[in-house]
């Protein structure tokens, strides 16, 4: 009996991953290239360098949670997109509560904490497809992708695609359009704002708590029904695989900003 319920942990815990695991992962990578940045932006310009992109950035990552709280039926009490002269630091927050004895609403958590991430990718696919229509046909190869079946050559995959595409943004031909430097300026600003905060990881937590303990109830009641839910979670990973494909833009904009800011900050304290 305890070998059994130590295998349903730890296939619970795997699902739970495929279910989780990519929005995790991108939280984890984008919170790290942001603070690095941010450190480098706060000494080389200060708090005016983090407000000179967070009048696109911060509604958008808020309006992450935003539609979240909507999608899981959260009750909103208050939100601000943005508050420019805040006096505590935050330039924007949602304020929302729920029912502790629905479990929609407390898996809700995990998805509204990541929100930013979803309406962060979101906003600079929209902008590219307004301004930069050639690359945005190239950012439509991700979806020939055949995440059905995982294979070990599948993050090679992505990150070919992913090259590709920026030689795509970069190019000589965009590189003299007024519309690249508008979707450049753009493109900077939103992925200065798409990690998440500690409140934001926090919300999230909660969420993945309940999604575990649900995963887990439904493999213990698949065992007992003698039934197979293996199938739904390869599915759910399929998506995983597109998510992390398309994330790519932000981490790669996120990374680029960290370049930038980190070149100013070594020009202006080490010239």
């Amino acid at each position: 009996m305890e070998n059994i319920l130590l295998t349903v942990f730890r296939v619970s815990l795997f699902e739970t991953f495929c279910v989780t695991g990519s929005l995790i992962l991108v939280g984890m990578i984008l919170g790290f290239l942001e603070n690095r940045a941010n450190f480098y932006i706060q000494k080389t310009f200060g708090r005016k360098g983090i407000l000179a992109t967070a009048w696109i950035g911060t509604p958008i990552h808020e309006l992450g949670h935003l539609l979240m709280c909507y999608v899981f039926r959260h009750r909103i009490n208050k939100f601000k997109l943005f508050d420019r002269k805040a006096k505590d630091g935050v330039l924007g927050y949602v304020n929302h509560s729920w029912n502790p004895k629905s479990l929609y609403q407390n898996i809700g958590n995990f998805f509204i904490g990541m929100g930013p991430i979803f309406s962060g990718t979101a906003a600079l696919i929209l902008g590219m497809h307004l301004l930069l229509p050639d690359s945005f046909a190239r950012a439509a190869d991700y979806l020939a992708l055949e995440p059905a079946r995982p294979d070990q050559y599948m993050l090679t995959k992505i990150f070919a695609l992913t090259t590709g595409l920026f030689e795509s943004i970069f190019s000589a031909e965009n590189l003299l359009s007024l519309n690249f430097w508008i979707y450049f300026a753009l493109a900077i600003g939103i992925s200065s704002h798409i990690a998440l905060s500690r409140e934001d990881l926090k919300g999230a937590g909660r969420g993945l708590i309940t999604i575990f303990t649900f995963i887990m109830l439904v493999n213990l009641v698949a065992l007992i029904l003698n039934a197979d839910f293996s199938g739904l979670f390869v599915d759910i990973l399929a998506l995983n695989v597109y998510l992390l494909a398309f994330s790519m833009i932000s981490i790669v904009f996120s990374l680029i900003r960290l370049v930038l800011s980190a070149f100013a900050y070594y020009l202006a304290y080490f010239h």
